[in-house]
């Protein structure tokens, strides 16, 4: 190849990746980034898969859980809809998590917008709220680590809380904590 045809080759080779860099899957412009979502999963994947759950949630008691969508960054998400609060609609359905907990496995660990990180405050008052949970019913509760997460790995806990108990302690003292609780598991569920 002379040093010109190498030129116009390298241009064009140039040319095609910029302008396939410039279009999403469909082939259509696109100003945005691609989403920071899941580069192993197609946002109409993680899309599919969040419907699937929304179907599996709605099939178990939950007929108002909102559709799946997808942030602007490609993240999943369920916006609520008329004022339904579908995330404490479903934390009283305990049921209905473990009905579809198969789905909500398969999603990547990507597929959400990452947890604002807790603050020293915050993880104390999780302290009390384990005291809490522990004081109504549930003696082998764990504190929280540092990340403000329950890990009952290698507790008495490890294959799951009854969730009927879980529920009955964990409404006792939604005065001390009533964000989101993260419990880590052996996936076991009800025991």
């Amino acid at each position: 190849m002379t040093r010109t045809t190498s030129t116009v080759f390298l241009a064009a080779l140039l040319a095609i990746g910029a302008g396939a860099a410039g279009c999403d899957r469909r082939g259509s412009a696109s100003g945005a980034p691609s989403p920071s979502a899941s580069a192993s999963v197609s946002r109409q994947q993680l899309l599919a898969l969040g419907q699937e759950w929304v179907q599996c949630l709605r099939d178990h008691g939950l007929p108002r859980m909102p559709d799946a969508d997808l942030s602007s960054e490609g993240y999943l998400q369920f916006p609520s809809q008329g004022g339904y609060e579908w995330k404490s609609d479903l934390r009283n359905h305990p049921g209905v998590i473990e009905a579809c907990k198969s789905i909500e496995d398969r999603y990547p660990p990507t597929a959400f917008r990452p947890r604002a990180q807790l603050s020293s405050e915050d993880v104390r008052k999780l302290g009390e709220y384990a005291k809490c949970i522990r004081e109504h019913g549930i003696p082998e509760f764990p504190d929280p680590n540092a990340a403000g997460e329950f890990d009952l790995t290698g507790t008495p806990l490890a294959n799951g809380v009854p969730p009927q108990q879980m529920n009955t302690a964990a409404q006792a003292c939604r005065q001390i904590w009533s964000g989101d609780v993260r419990i880590h598991d052996n996936g076991g569920g009800k025991k």
